[in-house]
């Protein structure tokens, strides 16, 4: 039996290039240094990278036969875990601009932490550090503004 990670570590590898090859055709804004097709650039070369660590990880584990059913309750957690980045989604897309980028992104993160069994306080620590490095770079380095929202009063 073929090891799962080989066939997603492909997966990820070619979905990724295609990402990062489709990008390249994006047109060019004047007067900047980088246009529309960084980001996605970025991402789908970040993907190649997912895409070859798990590729090697699973070309070195033997493959394994996959053990027989259990006759017990199934469990539901993959169900409840692939629900809530949706509902994450669906969340961040109809709050951000009435709500604010950080009173929808915290909450969304740390809830889905703590979905992934992050320990509590680690959770609460990552969703804030993450939020704000966020914000850091979407305002410092990228110049684009993320909405406030309800937090418009203490904008700075």
């Amino acid at each position: 039996m073929i090891n799962k990670d080989i066939i997603t570590g492909a997966v990820l590898i070619g979905a990724g290039a295609w990402f990062a090859w489709e990008a390249q055709s994006f047109p060019t804004m004047g007067g900047m240094t980088y246009g529309p097709g960084l980001f996605p650039t970025i991402a789908g070369l970040g993907l190649v990278l997912c895409g070859v660590l798990i590729l090697v990880t699973g070309l070195m584990q033997p493959a394994v036969e996959e053990a027989p059913a259990e006759t017990g309750p199934k469990s539901n957690w993959p169900l409840i875990n692939a629900l809530a980045i949706i509902a994450s989604v669906v969340f961040f897309a109809l709050g951000l601009d009435p709500l604010g980028f950080h009173v929808v992104a915290f909450p969304v993160l740390l809830v889905l932490l703590l979905l992934f069994r992050i320990i509590w306080w680690k959770a609460l620590l990552l969703a804030v550090f993450v939020t704000f490095l966020v914000h850091f770079i979407f305002y410092s380095f990228l110049h684009v503004p993320l909405p406030w929202g309800l937090l418009e009063p203490i904008a700075w």
